[in-house]
């Protein structure tokens, strides 16, 4: 829900099917909340991201903010602000100036394991 601190370890490795992703670098990220839920990622969810540091009005995207805080979300730009939109209506859209968020990449997949 809330964007959580960026924090990187090289951890388990996830094998994913070729015809999943394409060329670039890829990795993944485990999601932690719910306030994508409605476009179906769930807490607990396995997402996979192709590294990009710009992406189109729509995209889900890995974002950076404050250089601390990570967060998956939907990008908005509404004229000299970024809107990080959440798809849950608990949840509130996140206007920054643009000097505060550095997107890290773009939704590619999404893997999700039954308990």
């Amino acid at each position: 829900g809330t964007p959580i601190e960026a924090i990187r370890h090289d951890g388990p490795m996830v094998q994913i099917p070729q015809d999943m992703i394409g060329h670039g670098d890829y990795y993944a990220l485990t999601i932690d909340g719910d306030s994508m839920i409605n476009a179906g990622i769930h807490d607990g969810d396995t997402v996979i991201i192709k590294r990009c540091e710009n992406a189109e009005n729509g995209t889900i995207i890995v974002a950076l903010v404050d250089d601390e805080n990570v967060t998956l979300k939907r990008l908005r730009r509404a004229g000299n602000k970024i809107v990080l939109e959440p798809e849950n209506e608990k949840y509130e859209p996140q206007i920054l100036d643009p000097v505060r968020v550095q997107i890290q990449g773009r939704l590619a997949g999404l893997i999700r394991t039954y308990h």
